[in-house]
């Protein structure tokens, strides 16, 4: 069978885009439409495999003229929408937002974005919605396919191995990871190619069932034809219909979308959906700036919503969606066409080539804040600076710090005032609880590598230096009571992870106040996980579009509030442990009525969950007072 253009697939190619646009812009309303990333999965493997099986067979392929011709397809547009984001992103973004930012134009240069913010999944998570480039993971998704998908076809071609059952192969592994995957470690399954390949080998097996000895051709049945597009509407339209669960897509969802997509392409371009429809002149058009559109329109809609503090108005919502499309336009005719007519193709190639590794270059030289680009960052002020806070230190002997981030956080301030006294124990995302264990079947976040036996280690370490007197146990709660995710090693098997939590902080208090340690628990910081960033309370940095958040002061009793359950955890913890005491770090960060961010224009805060610099030194200032009034001689 020969590779002929096909308007309908281009048809498609529109109501896949349309999809993908609608949720982005009006996520209420279209919650599944996300889905069309899928029909372009399919519709990519579908062309692009015939394409190479017909080279094969007529010995005609060439790996190098597949990556010019991959290259010159995509770049052009890819290198506008990076650089626009790189480039105009100054204005919109405070610098730890630009800075991720940066980073992840870096690995969409390099067709790696999917990697990228697989590694952010989790822990302090921006939004979604609030990272400008986070639709380009696809593209890294369809691009690591085709880096691996000509050798197999082309190695199939070799060994003389029927293209359909080396695609069938592919199809089936790759489909079993992603209902394995979708199971145990859902962002893995979202954002890696693993179980994201069978999509695209999906529409392959079609292409290759369209070419083998005995062809899959529905040409002389012409009900069968329709009834093939009618049920690609019917599938579609029950997947947009019916409520889907995020947390277990892609999972056995995508089948029936990927189903769709195959019966919409298999019915060929005379069934009347795909004839009367699909091939409008306008789908068509749709389709053709599809790509372009796409990726657009999400880098637009998060300058909106950024620069509506996180929401959007109807009017700037509309106007980026408009903007989309005109850029899309532009791009489509005003760059993607003439390039496509380019007779120099080899040296189209190496010109593009350039380009991209000049974005790339530049997006991780501003990540590394070795270049600036406009971007005003946050400056750490000299630790003199607040000396006059600074208590004295009489006391002799070391001090330790035991937790996750919100010990470590502590670490500058707390080596501001006791220097080479102080000895840290920290892991981010690990509470260092005596005889605590995530719950089973739990997966942490890729960057959380403890362990009990880290636990063990750190808890042998202090019980065994007699100059370490005070222990100071500090977490984030949310990280773990919210979640449910710690158990007791032998625990019972009801046992809640705030169960687990209080009996293992009043394991970890009690093991160390028997090696004779003071010990001083902190009561988890206020978090702001409503701002985009924490940035934004700080005036003297503010992007020229960008305003406060109402979030930058909350009311402190909506905080304490929140914090009841948790208070009450530690309550009971605590209960009875002479020796322990707790230190409530609300007092130096909130007055009577408001916890800040920033406040008095010392910006306490480097992320929603974190202190910076400013914040940690002042509030290890007040916790040292605590600690020599501990180690005051009685």
């Amino acid at each position: 069978m020969s590779t002929t253009y096909r308007p309908d697939i281009d048809g498609l190619r529109a109501l896949a885009v349309t999809l993908v646009l609608a949720v982005h812009a009006a996520p209420s309303r279209f919650p599944n439409g996300f889905i069309g990333v899928d029909v372009f999965f399919v519709i990519s493997g579908f062309l692009i495999t015939g394409i190479l099986i017909d080279q094969l067979r007529l010995q005609t392929f060439s790996l190098r003229d597949f990556y010019v011709r991959r290259i010159n397809r995509l770049f052009p547009a890819l290198l506008l929408v990076l650089a626009a984001v790189v480039f105009v992103g100054p204005l919109i973004l405070y610098p730890d937002e630009y800075g991720r930012v940066s980073l992840s134009a870096w690995a969409s240069s390099v067709f790696a974005a999917n990697m990228g913010f697989y590694a952010e999944a989790g822990y302090w998570d921006v939004a979604s919605k609030l990272k400008p480039l986070l639709h380009l993971w696809s593209l890294g998704v369809e691009e690591q396919f085709y880096l691996v998908w000509p050798w197999l076809l082309w190695l199939a071609f070799r060994k003389r191995m029927s293209f359909l059952n080396a695609t069938l192969v592919v199809v089936f592994i790759s489909l079993a990871l992603n209902i394995y995957l979708t199971s145990k470690n859902q962002a893995a399954a979202f954002y890696l190619p693993f179980g994201r390949f069978w999509e695209l080998a999906a529409g392959g097996l079609l292409a290759a069932a369209h070419r083998a000895s005995t062809p899959f051709d529905l040409s002389p049945l012409p009900g069968t034809r329709n009834a093939l597009s009618w049920g690609g509407v019917l599938l579609l339209a029950v997947v947009l219909a019916t409520p889907l669960d995020a947390k277990m897509f892609p999972g056995y969802y995508v089948i029936v979308v990927v189903l769709a997509a195959v019966l919409f392409i298999a019915a060929g371009p005379t069934a009347w959906v795909n004839r009367r429809i699909l091939s409008h002149p306008v789908m068509v058009y749709v389709g053709k700036i599809s790509y372009p559109l796409y990726l657009w329109h999400w880098p637009l809609l998060v300058f909106a919503r950024l620069i509506g503090d996180g929401q959007w108005s109807q009017s700037h919502r509309n106007m980026a969606v408009v903007g989309s499309v005109v850029l899309a336009m532009l791009t489509y005719h005003a760059v993607e066409r003439p390039l496509a007519k380019a007779k120099r193709r080899g040296m189209l190639t190496i010109i593009l080539i350039i380009l991209m590794a000049g974005i790339s270059a530049t997006s991780l030289l501003a990540y590394k804040n070795v270049i600036a680009l406009g971007v005003k960052s946050y400056v750490i002020p000299p630790k003199s600076r607040f000396d006059d806070a600074k208590p004295a230190t009489p006391s002799t002997g070391k001090i330790a710090l035991l937790g996750d981030s919100n010990a470590g956080h502590l670490e500058y301030g707390l080596r501001w005032i006791y220097g080479d006294r102080l000895a840290v124990y920290s892991m981010a995302g690990w509470p260092f609880l005596d005889g605590v264990d995530w719950k089973p079947g739990h997966i942490p976040h890729p960057g959380h590598k403890g362990t009990p036996a880290n636990t063990e280690a750190a808890l042998k370490s202090l019980a065994g230096d007699p100059e370490i007197k005070v222990v100071i146990i500090a977490n984030a709660y949310l990280m773990y009571l919210p979640a449910d995710n710690l158990r007791r090693m032998g625990g019972p098997a009801s046992e809640t992870g705030a169960q687990a939590y209080e009996a293992g902080m009043r394991q970890t208090v009690q093991r160390l106040l028997s090696s004779g340690k003071k010990v001083v628990v902190i009561e988890s910081i206020p978090t702001y996980p409503m701002l985009a960033t924490a940035l934004a309370c700080d005036a003297t940095i503010r992007p020229r579009f960008r305003r406060q958040p109402a979030a930058c002061v909350v009311s402190r009793a909506d905080i304490e509030a929140e914090r009841q359950q948790y208070l009450g955890t530690l309550d009971r913890a605590l209960d009875g442990l002479a020796g322990a005491s707790r230190f409530n770090t609300m007092d130096e960060l909130c007055d009577d009525r408001f916890c800040y961010v920033n406040k008095g224009g010392d910006q306490l805060y480097y992320d929603p969950g974190h202190f910076s610099a400013e914040g940690s030194q002042l509030v290890s200032a007040a916790l040292a007072r605590r600690i020599e009034q501990l180690l005051q001689p009685r």
